[in-house]
């Protein structure tokens, strides 16, 4: 009788498989791939415009139909030399992507933009109703606890 070990090993494949490295690959990769998918979504948005399609785009490029493709799929490895003739063909702003992503994700107040010009190290110790005074401006600073958030007040003169 085998044992499961041995059962086991019967079904496992007797070939070499670069399954791990592939993984690992992708996983190295996943950064780039996402950013090359919002790439490509600001690509489609621009050609949904009336009078532009996948063809037109790759004869003002000078590139293969073929080369739109894998770009607008979002899977091709772009060169800052197609990037940049894509900014100027289809007038996108694309080398800004971490930029706009990031300004999204922080949401930045215009309060907070303005404290953040006053220039005083503001301690994060415990901070409960304190104004700071910076010249021409004050900015009164809060903390709700139930919101767990610090917000900024302008205060007039």
């Amino acid at each position: 009788m085998k044992t499961n070990k041995e059962k086991f090993l019967n079904l496992v494949s007797k070939e070499e498989t670069n399954t791990l490295n592939k993984n690992k690959e992708r996983i190295r990769n996943r950064k780039r791939l996402r950013e090359s998918q919002a790439i490509a979504m600001k690509v489609l948005e621009k050609l949904e415009e009336p009078g532009w399609t996948q063809r037109r785009l790759a004869q003002e490029m000078g590139v293969s139909p073929q080369q739109i493709t894998k770009i607008v799929k979002g899977k091709e490895n772009l060169t800052l030399e197609t990037i940049v003739k894509l900014q100027d063909i289809l007038d996108i702003a694309i080398l800004a992507t971490y930029v706009e992503k990031h300004q999204r994700e922080n949401a930045i107040t215009a309060n907070e933009k303005l404290v953040s010009s006053v220039p005083y190290i503001i301690s994060t110790q415990a901070l409960h109703a304190q104004t700071y005074t910076a010249p021409a401006k004050s900015v009164k600073m809060n903390y709700y606890k139930e919101k767990d958030k610090y917000e900024f007040e302008t205060l007039t003169a």
